[in-house]
């Protein structure tokens, strides 16, 4: 390549089509905690045990599903705040009972003595008290794993 003419400056500008920025990383994250937050868990646990109590079979994969999603949701919003936590998870509640009313039959047999919304609201009280007690030991364990540094 020529060298510019005396007094000419070539500016030279890289273009990515994607710019990498740490700002643009944490936007992703948050975003990604807050559709984990926001995915219906107590009415997939519903739907799959209703349908599998349908079939007569068994729900074999309920409860660990169940566990590695309050697990892995507890700790992804670990360093979220309180009141976003639990904004996250009264929407969540929300969309899974939205969800229960329209792809589960309210069967009075099956979802005995409450009902259907009952047992729905139920589940998603465990499952936010699990992701509270995941919250505290992963904190703690994080906190004692930088101290250690």
């Amino acid at each position: 390549m020529k060298k510019p003419p005396y007094g000419v400056k070539l500016h030279y500008k890289v273009v990515f089509p994607y710019r990498f920025n740490m700002g643009g990383i944490y936007k992703l994250k948050r975003l990604i905690i807050g559709m984990l937050s926001l995915f219906p868990v107590p009415f997939l646990f519903h739907f799959y045990e209703y349908n599998s109590h349908l079939a007569r079979q068994h729900a074999d994969f309920l409860f660990p599903v169940f566990l590695v999603f309050i697990i892995v949701v507890g700790i992804s919003s670990r360093n979220i705040k309180f009141p976003l936590f639990f904004g996250l998870n009264f929407i969540m509640t929300v969309i899974s009972l939205i969800f229960g009313y329209f792809y589960i039959v309210d069967d009075g047999g099956w979802f005995k003595p409450f009902g259907r919304d009952a047992a729905i609201i139920f589940v998603s009280i465990i499952y936010i008290l699990g992701q509270l007690i995941i919250r505290v030991f992963s904190k703690q364990g994080h906190t004692n794993s930088q101290s250690n540094k």
